[in-house]
């Protein structure tokens, strides 16, 4: 009776498919998340961190200074506010302007109107315009013009520089100045204005 020899059989590659299978698994799940993890990484870097709050600066601990009330600038008054100066006043103004002065630089003609102007503020004269320019010292006027006065032809010049006169903020010769003459009325002169010397009350 014949017994039938069984050797035994090689190793195939397809044992080995079980094997294969098991190690790329083993492989390719810490790979997949190391990738995973690593182009997480990579976009929080490039985009910023989805979930980090974005925090606001910190808010100042010194207060905001409170802007200054701004003062209104005070409104300018003028000399002569209260020389009274009606339209027949201009009138005996511009003409003694002509008279004394209309030869003379504007300056010089709104001088001439001023020292009307204050001798009506001073004490020691007439309180208005009219009284002042025909005033007289026993048979002396103190304007010579006075009493030919009105034949002046008064120019738009002479008005204007008795309106520049009657408002001017900043008036040309001070406030005490009462006299003009050519040649000085004495020797506290307070002004040199073309060919005429102003000049205040000496003393």
């Amino acid at each position: 009776m014949e017994h039938k020899r069984h050797g035994r059989r090689g190793l195939e590659w397809v044992d080995a498919l079980p094997f294969l299978a098991g190690a790329i698994i083993l492989v390719a799940v810490p790979l997949v998340f190391i990738l995973s993890y690593a182009s997480s990484r990579y976009a929080a870097a490039i985009c910023g961190s989805p979930s980090a709050e974005v925090s606001s600066p910190a808010a100042s601990a010194t207060p905001t200074p409170t802007p200054e009330a701004t003062q209104e600038p005070e409104e300018a008054v003028c000399r002569y506010e209260e020389v009274e100066l009606t339209e027949e006043d201009a009138y005996i103004l511009a003409c003694l302007v002509y008279h004394e002065a209309r030869g003379e630089p504007f300056e010089g003609q709104a001088a001439v109107v001023e020292v009307v102007f204050n001798r009506c503020l001073s004490d020691e004269f007439p309180d208005t315009v009219e009284e002042v320019v025909f005033q007289k010292y026993g048979d002396v006027w103190q304007f010579s013009p006075a009493p030919y006065l009105y034949t002046a032809e008064p120019s738009e010049t002479q008005y204007n520089a008795v309106m520049y006169a009657y408002n001017a903020e900043e008036p040309i010769v001070p406030p005490e100045t009462v006299f003009f003459s050519t040649s000085p009325y004495n020797e506290h002169v307070t002004a040199i204005i073309g060919n005429h010397y102003f000049c205040k009350i000496g003393g």
